[in-house]
């Protein structure tokens, strides 16, 4: 009776999961089991058009005594296995889903995109704390309430190697991002829009870059706000109505080919100049009634086997504009350029630099008849090295 009994229960327990799982591949459908199966060397795959709703989720696995109390100022000096992976936080209004220490984790739709909404306006949609390899792709990240608010949708929190792509992000989320001590995060094809205050921080990063993002109707008080940090880049960006001061910046930060409309600074009066620590190289300014469209110029280079008639070099695409050359015979030292016609060498820092300084020069790629080069120039436009493709 017991081994029936036992049978039984399991079978229930399966038929309410819903959830399969087919190697480190996991798919659900529902909060509760989205929460249950974080963790690290996964990928989660959301497989419903249906909005999950993570405080809901978190509130019942609190009163059935199945989610651990986070502790809201953890510290890396801490040793990890001390600390549950997937807790909870307590917020003004309700309570903020935190995940720490997964590495090497996805989070995906399986069609179109999955929604994840906070009711709390006091807590973050999802924390990330000390992840590595994480990745975000076809997310819509929320909060159910507009008005005022304390935090924001997505957080990141000394997390490294961090890639986001094809995700929406709104308010009433005092802001998109915050990303605090992490380093190499790279945002692809992302909306921040409808936020109460900022629409992002970045504090205490390095190597942090959105390519081919939209950040639009955010409102109140600075609007881009990066301290303490290095290496930020945003490249081919769309900034449209983004009420108060668009820089709040207290380093150099790139923008390269970006679009600006209807958004709090001074007028771009040439190709390649400053505003305060704002570096804008090719950026275009539109008018007010003009149609809010993205203008920028993308290199017309392929990943491959390319040659400097000296040696040959795989290249791969590290992200929409960057590209890494590791020569074929010293895989040890590869380097990156950053190939739209701009000086947006200058500030790149990982993969590290070969002893030529590429850094300070002009990349110019394109296409010549059936054949795609990179050429490197200086300043005064001096062709100093070439690049062909010669193979896949």
């Amino acid at each position: 009776m017991k081994l029936k009994t036992y049978i039984s229960t399991l079978a229930m327990l399966c038929l309410t999961f819903q959830a399969s799982a087919q190697g480190n591949t996991i798919t659900v459908s529902t909060a509760a089991q989205f929460i249950d199966v974080l963790g690290p060397d996964r990928t989660i795959v959301i497989a419903t058009d249906q909005p999950l709703n993570i405080t809901e989720a978190i509130d019942q696995k609190v009163a059935e005594g199945t989610l651990a109390l986070g502790e809201t100022y953890y510290t890396p000096k801490e040793p990890l296995s001390t600390a549950a992976q997937v807790t909870y936080a307590p917020n003004t209004d309700g309570n903020t889903l935190q995940v720490r220490g997964c590495d090497r984790l996805t989070i995906r739709s399986a069609k179109g995109r999955a929604t994840l909404l906070a009711t709390p306006r006091y807590a973050n949609v999802l924390e990330f704390i000390d992840c590595r390899d994480l990745k975000l792709e076809n997310l819509v990240m929320g909060h159910t309430q507009d008005g005022y608010c304390d935090k924001g949708v997505l957080e990141l929190d000394r997390c490294h190697h961090v890639t986001i792509n094809d995700c929406d992000l709104y308010g009433c989320g005092t802001e998109g991002f915050v990303i605090d001590g992490c380093l190499d995060v790279t945002v692809n094809r992302t909306t921040v829009h409808d936020c109460t205050y900022y629409t992002m921080h970045v504090v205490r990063s390095d190597q942090v870059r959105f390519n081919d993002c939209i950040f639009r109707d955010n409102r109140e008080y600075d609007q881009l706000c990066i301290s303490s940090s290095n290496d930020v880049v945003f490249t081919g960006c769309l900034f449209d109505n983004l009420q108060g001061p668009l820089f709040a910046l207290d380093d150099y930060v790139n923008f390269y080919c970006c679009t600006f409309k209807r958004c709090e600074m001074e007028p771009i009066d040439s190709e390649f100049g400053p505003q305060g620590y704002a570096v804008l190289a090719f950026c275009t300014q539109l008018p007010d009634d003009a149609p809010s469209t993205i203008k920028v110029k993308k290199p017309a280079i392929r990943p491959g086997l390319w040659t400097d008639g000296k040696q040959q070099y795989r290249v791969t695409r590290a992200d929409a504009y960057r590209y890494v050359f590791t020569p074929t015979d010293q895989p040890d030292k590869p380097f990156a350029l950053n190939c739209i016609s701009a000086e947006a060498n200058e500030y790149i820092l990982a993969p590290q630099l070969p002893d030529e300084d590429f850094s300070r020069l002009v990349a110019d790629a394109g296409r010549n008849g059936a054949a795609d080069y990179v050429r490197l120039l200086d300043d005064g436009g001096t062709l100093l090295y070439s690049f062909k493709r010669i193979g896949k």
